[in-house]
């Protein structure tokens, strides 16, 4: 049987700040510069780019490390993919791709955060209320199969944040061919914000996405949750 191949890709940018941790990339990590349309600055020689291939790089200050999980989708070919970040990664055992195979898990998530008053609650106390209204809109006319199990899925409290998982490459594509139209339907609607952290709404949204994608699909999808670090 020919050996499974597996990249997990780690989005970073040259506007995050220095890391005062130390940390070693795993065998399968590879550095993903995020946003690099936006920048002729180089945070590595070897370092992939998301502005290669096709990409939504010029949109990495709303999308964040989206514009590299895009990337992914549309041109890594990989077994196993993932994205995880230059300050977060998956803690992983060494043998993580043998197991994935052995017990035929499609994807990992970071271990659910519980959030107040719900999931829908905290976003909106957290950031811009009208965003989350029209998303549920949105859920309401194009999804309109999805919405009432979105909305009870978003009236709880657990969600795996972060934007990272690792998946099978076919499961990946599966997950961001129904998210992206509609963040991208979310980031028409919204517009820029001046606020350069509320403007990354595109991105505070596909956590709960993806949480809800997969959770909504338990019955199609074997997924399990792995911890992660947090670099100062």
């Amino acid at each position: 049987m020919k050996e499974k191949t597996a990249r997990i890709y780690v989005a970073g940018s040259i506007f995050d700040k220095p890391l005062q941790d130390s940390y070693t990339f795993i065998r399968e990590e590879k550095l993903l510069q995020a946003g690099a349309a936006l920048t002729k600055e180089r945070l590595s020689l070897d370092a992939v780019l998301d502005c290669e291939g096709e990409n939504i790089s010029d949109k990495n200050q709303q999308f964040c490390e989206l514009t590299g999980l895009y990337w992914i989708w549309k041109n890594a070919c990989e077994d196993y993919v993932g994205l995880v970040h230059y300050r977060r990664h998956f803690l992983l055992p060494d043998n993580w791709v043998e197991r994935m195979e052995a017990n035929r898990v499609d994807v990992i998530l970071p271990v659910p955060l519980y959030v107040a008053p719900s999931i829908a609650g905290n976003y909106k106390e957290r950031h811009i209320a009208s965003d989350w209204e029209y998303l549920m809109e949105y859920f309401a006319t194009e999804l309109l199969e999805e919405s009432e199990a979105a909305r009870q899925f978003f009236g709880g409290n657990l969600y795996s944040p972060c934007n990272m998982l690792i998946a099978r490459k076919e499961v990946l594509d599966q997950l961001c061919g129904w998210m992206f139209p509609i963040l991208f339907a979310v980031a028409e609607h919204g517009g820029k914000r001046e606020d350069s952290y509320q403007n990354r709404y595109p991105g505070f949204i596909s956590e709960r996405l993806i949480t809800y994608f997969f959770e909504s699909r338990r019955d199609r999808y074997r997924v399990v949750y792995a911890n992660k670090n947090f670099l100062k």
